[in-house]
């Protein structure tokens, strides 16, 4: 293995599938304000949307990582991914609150089957050393979704419909699921047993890494999925495709950066990552109603973000000593947690005390993951591999 070229167009791949799940995870709040007109309710209730698709991840991720552990893993990844498809065209339909509510939590469940599956795929088809690397070009989807996908779907949102946008994408997923079959290399089945989460949490190092991606999660989606909300009570105009597009150019800048140094200096890039959104959060929060330093302050919590996804799945695996699909299993449940928990508190403090509170509230929680990182020196994020 370790003579073998680095599997560019094979993780490609998986870079698109990536990709496909984030946008269908996020695109509510890309198309918030227009799909709660539609729907009749209110906008928290949409934004609660992304809570739902977290939900069904949450309470699939690691009981769906185990039963399909012995399952061959490209036919497994066809599926999901067909799931997905199944599930965004029925959205695109959807005349009922209720029924949209029960597709993002299939969405979401069968979410909970892929991103375990992804880097478990991903850390497999490379040598030891470019674990990191290949988990980075996975996760590097989620990104190009956010810097790309998300602003162009809020715009493609404004003028064909948030339901032909649902539709545009059902459509993206079933050429995704073309491309796979004709293209990527099958894995059999891990041999590898999963083991009792209760076990895993014994291992030094995990339960802390675990909190700390909760929080890291909380802290970004209770501002992320209300930025249209927090925009216009700065006094600036919604423009939320051009907010999030600010925000996916500086994801790029992010996950470029980790790329580079995830693998040599995890710890450092955490830290940094999570002191730069603080205080970009910091700055919104007290000044956020001028629009350079809004805007500025958008790109720089972009940065931020980018490479946090890849930081906390290496942070995991490598803590779980060397079992991927286990690791990252715990990960997405934890993360999508952190998801849920975000998008519906950030609801609630939308409709209970209005936006100013939302970028505040963030700011504190990325603090505390601050700590967290410090606190985790010895094993859950050491200055190098342990």
């Amino acid at each position: 293995m370790s003579k073998e070229k680095f599997p560019f167009f094979a993780l490609l791949a998986f870079t698109m599938v990536a990709f496909s799940a984030i946008i269908t995870e996020l695109l509510p709040a890309g198309v918030l304000l227009g799909m709660a007109h539609d729907l009749q309710v209110r906008e928290s209730s949409i934004g609660r949307l992304v809570s739902y698709y977290a939900l069904g991840t949450v309470l699939t991720a690691f009981p769906a990582t185990a039963l399909t552990s012995g399952f061959s893993r490209k036919p497994l990844l066809m599926t999901v991914i067909f799931c997905f498809f199944l599930s965004n065209i029925i959205t695109a339909f959807s005349q009922n609150y209720w029924l949209t509510v029960a597709m993002r939590i299939l969405a979401g469940g069968f979410g909970g089957i892929l991103w375990p599956l992804l880097a478990g795929y991903a850390a497999r088809l490379v040598n030891g050393k470019n674990t990191g690397k290949a988990i980075s070009m996975v996760m590097a989807g989620s990104t190009i979704a956010l810097s790309v996908g998300l602003p162009i779907g809020a715009f493609l949102g404004q003028i064909i419909g948030w339901r032909g946008t649902f539709a545009t994408l059902s459509a993206l997923i079933f050429i995704l699921i073309v491309w796979i079959a004709w293209k990527i290399p099958g894995l059999n089945a891990d041999e590898k047993k999963m083991s009792i989460p209760v076990n895993l949490f014994k291992i030094p190092g995990v339960f802390l890494v675990m909190i700390t991606t909760f929080t890291a999660s909380l802290a970004t989606y209770v501002a992320y999925t209300y930025l249209s909300p927090i925009m216009v009570t700065n006094g600036i105009k919604d423009n939320t495709g051009f907010a999030l597009g600010l925000f996916g150019i500086g994801a790029v800048l992010g996950i470029l950066l980790t790329a580079r140094f995830i693998d040599t200096h995890m710890r450092s890039a955490l830290l940094l990552s999570m002191l730069l959104g603080a205080s970009a959060l910091f700055i919104v929060s007290l000044a956020g109603h001028f629009y350079f330093v809004f805007y500025t302050c958008i790109v720089f919590w972009g940065i931020s973000f980018g490479g946090l996804p890849s930081l906390l799945q290496t942070a995991t695996i490598n803590a779980t000593k060397g079992l991927p699909e286990i690791g990252s299993s715990i990960t997405v449940t934890v993360y999508n947690i952190g998801v849920f928990s975000g998008a519906f508190i950030g609801g609630l403090i939308l409709d209970y005390t209005g936006p100013c509170a939302i970028s505040w509230t963030s700011f504190l929680l990325m603090a505390i993951v601050i700590s967290l990182v410090v606190m985790g020196r010895r094993f859950a994020f050491p200055g190098r591999k342990i």
